[in-house]
């Protein structure tokens, strides 16, 4: 059946000739079947027969051709493999065994492996495939949502559990409307995959299907199981998947080939990580409300007026994120032209952008390293090194000059300045804009939520006095690292000097730490209940809300002791003035480290001073909603654009908000069922892209809220988000103590632990990667929105 077959020949079947059985008898039956690949020969028996007539089925069995060589025994229970649960990689299977002593042991321990003792269980023996290409499991819809995705999930190599153990971390994934045969698969290998699970869920009617496959060595598909996939949600209409998909490939396209007032560059490449990566802040499918707050604090203004102040280009009135189908993306052409300082002449700047968006294409797995990898954004003192490889992209000396005059200028006059001093006095004006002060005519101004207006002004001295300052500290906190960085690298300060000097700026997370130990209870809710770990989300409890779910004051804490301030030698701080001195700067050691600090400690003071206005803010559109009959569950589909048009007037609000419910719900159901990969670089990709293994896989729809256990440790599982590096089958156990999430290092969507976690409805997070996994592992708790595709470490 060839790729323009993939319809057509799903159509033609009048009914399903193959009857799903049990694993041994699916294949059996298939075997016959099949043109886009083959089952290699099997035998199977029942623990009935193995009992009755164990020593003629061995005979039997070692008579064959096959049988010569390395066998592999498989499990095939009756309660395998069914519409209801898989039961992947629960029971035993066994390779290389050879001979009748070892083949009947291994029988023996497959049959062993079964929770109980059934008559018609039934054991699979195979000749063992090796020396294979590569290997996989797919999906003929998305496990999570029942998108009508081709899921394929596969490693190049010789191990077939590479993907279902979760044991490589060389796993890709691939998304694809395969139902749609103009749509071309991203290689040949996976092609070939969609062909097979085509065939297989035409011949067997079934429209939710998974199966495991390998490419022999000489290149031929083959099937090594085929099974129900048991999928929580209703199977989603293909026209209907179609229409959102054209939807979205035509918004992509639109963007694509029409960049906003000020942007360079001549193509367009969105990316989820980038930037101001709203993959991180307001994850991967926000519903309206966040989507909507982050545009109004972030994205629309704010983040051009604060890079403009520091020297960058003007790309004010541009808009940094736009969504496709309600997916969140950063224009990386605006990113990048913003990185470029503003007398940098037109011409090499557009060529910079074009450079350097080609290299991110080129290498998407970069797609979240953006300015540490690709862009050069601002001077250090091992920038030159990083202009210098512009050579090889025929950038002259006279270009590199010029770029690199810019970027020393632009870095020097910043840290000479007193900009960021001003930008952290601006964060002390916030304080009235934690009470509601401005209210429509004739609204009661003594009732809280009462009317849009008052969300608007608090919103709006929220990106005056916050999220602004915020956006310009946190650039200035991006140079002042890779400075630290650089003395490092530099061998002036140790990666421990850098960590001495960070810890003793006094930040939010370490006072916190100590506050909780000295102050009581309602003291220290005062100080930080505000705090939420979804930021823009509604539906994220704050601290004051939930403060049982976040901490335990029932026993005695331990007093952390404060970080000394760091005080560097005053050879390191000749050193530095050295370095300065080297690369044309004009300031001093002192001023470098204060402007360090005061970088740092001011990003982190300005992201909790303006978080406490946007989480009141959040409570005064809950207690809105409450007032006209709405739950915080409606109003996370509102835009906060209508909210904050509200006039107070209760039955037109009430009719305005029913229906941007109504309207918000219907578009979050296209944005539920649409995947886009983390870096779009054009229309195609809609419809079919491979995930770079480094964007996790998020299982399931759901949410969990609870402490890190880190399984490999020792830790208890109970309540917890389990953390384990791989997803192994042996960690089956788990499932049955209680936890309450699951984040592995390694692993992909099709893993074992991924479908047994899909079955029983435990929010989890698979193939993480080592760095997030990492990250999130040193966590207290940790938050996963596996619907919003989030995971907020606390």
């Amino acid at each position: 059946m060839g790729r323009a077959d993939r319809r057509s020949g799903r159509q033609a079947m009048t009914g399903p000739r193959v009857r799903l059985g049990t694993k041994a008898e699916t294949l059996a039956r298939l075997a016959p079947a099949l043109t886009t690949a083959r089952v290699l020969p099997l035998a199977h028996f029942t623990l009935d027969d193995w009992r009755r007539s164990r020593t003629r089925l061995l005979a039997d069995l070692l008579r064959r051709d096959w049988a010569s060589g390395p066998l592999i025994v498989r499990s095939s229970a009756v309660i395998e493999d069914t519409g209801t649960g898989s039961q992947a990689g629960r029971f035993t299977s066994l390779v290389g065994r050879r001979g009748r002593s070892q083949l009947a042991d291994a029988v023996d321990q497959v049959f062993g492996s079964y929770d109980q003792e059934r008559p018609q269980d039934q054991v699979l023996v195979q000749p063992q495939l090796v020396d294979v290409r590569g290997s996989g499991v797919a999906f003929s819809c998305d496990p999570s949502n029942g998108a009508p995705y081709a899921v394929v999930n596969w490693s190049d190599g010789a191990r077939t559990d590479a993907v279902t153990g979760g044991r490589s971390s060389g796993l890709r994934i691939s998304y694809g409307a395969f139902y749609d045969p103009s749509v071309v698969a991203p290689s040949p290998f996976v092609a070939a995959v969609w062909d097979l699970l085509s065939e297989v869920v035409a011949l067997t009617g079934e429209p939710r299907l998974e199966i495991e496959f390998a490419q022999s060595p000489e290149g031929e598909t083959v099937l090594l199981q085929a099974r129900p996939l048991a999928v929580a949600t209703e199977t989603v209409d293909k026209d209907a998947h179609r229409t959102v998909l054209t939807r979205v490939a035509r918004r992509i396209a639109e963007d694509t080939e029409r960049p906003a007032r000020g942007v360079l560059g001549s193509r367009g490449v969105f990316g989820v990580m980038p930037d101001w990566n709203p993959a991180e802040m307001i994850g991967l499918r926000p519903r309206p409300l966040p989507l909507s707050l982050y545009r109004r604090l972030i994205t629309d203004q704010v983040w051009a007026h604060a890079r403009h102040r520091y020297g960058y280009r003007d790309l004010r009135g541009t808009p940094l994120m736009v969504d496709f189908g309600g997916l969140p993306y950063v224009d990386v052409r605006a990113s990048v032209t913003s990185f470029i300082p503003a007398d940098v002449p037109d011409a090499l700047a557009s060529r910079l952008v074009d450079h350097w968006l080609g290299e991110l294409v080129e290498s998407p797995h970069l797609h979240d390293k953006l300015e540490s990898h690709v862009v050069v954004s601002a001077w250090g003192f091992r920038t030159g090194r990083r202009i210098e490889r512009l050579a090889d992209a025929g950038f002259g000396a006279h270009d590199r000059d010029m770029l690199s005059s810019s970027l020393r200028g632009l870095t020097d006059r910043l840290v000479r300045s007193d900009l960021w001093e001003r930008d952290l006095a601006r964060f002390d004006r916030l304080g009235g804009a934690r009470t509601p002060a401005v209210h429509a005519p004739g609204c009661p101004a003594d009732r809280p939520g009462c009317c849009g207006p008052a969300v608007a002004g608090r919103l709006a001295l929220c990106a005056e006095f916050g999220t602004e300052p915020f956006a310009a500290l946190a650039r200035a906190a991006f140079i002042a690292t890779g400075l630290l960085e650089d003395l490092s690298a530099e061998e002036v300060f140790t990666r421990a000097d850098v960590a001495a000097f960070v810890g003793g700026l006094g930040l939010v997370s370490g006072t916190l730490q100590r506050d909780l130990a000295v102050l009581d209870r309602e003291d220290f809710l005062k100080r930080y209940g505000h705090l939420r770990p979804g930021t823009y989300d509604l539906l994220s409890p704050r601290y004051d809300e939930a403060p049982e779910r976040y901490f335990d004051w029932s026993t005695p804490r331990h007093v952390p002791d404060d970080a000394p301030p760091f005080t560097p030698s005053p050879s390191q701080l000749r050193r530095i003035d050295d370095l300065i001195a080297r690369e044309g700067l004009t300031f001093d050691a002192e001023r470098l480290l204060r402007f360090a600090a005061t970088a740092i400690r001011g990003r982190e003071k300005g992201k909790f001073d303006f978080t406490a206005v946007l989480s009141d803010t959040l409570v005064e559109i809950k207690l809105l909603g409450e007032r006209l009959g709405f739950t915080p569950d409606d109003l996370s589909y509102v835009p906060v654009d209508t909210i904050a048009a509200l006039t107070g007037r209760r039955a037109d609000d009430r009719r305005i908000l029913r229906t941007a419910v109504a309207r918000g719900r219907e578009a979050y159901e296209a944005t539920r069922v649409t995947s886009l990969p983390p870096l779009v670089a054009g229309e195609r990709d809609a419809f079919s892209f491979v995930i770079p293994q480094a964007q996790p896989n998020f299982i399931t729809q759901k949410r969990a809220l609870a402490p890190v256990a880190d399984i490999d440790a020792g830790a208890a599982p109970e309540g917890a988000i389990a953390f384990v590096t791989s997803a192994d089958p042996g960690y089956d156990w788990l499932f049955a103590r209680n936890i309450a999430g699951l984040v592995t290092a390694f692993g992909g969507a099709n893993s074992h632990m991924a479908i047994r976690a899909l079955e029983l409805g435990i929010p989890s997070v698979i193939g993480a990667g080592e760095a997030l996994f990492h990250r999130w592992s040193q966590a207290r708790m940790v938050d996963i929105d596996a619907a919003s595709g989030m995971v907020v470490p606390l």
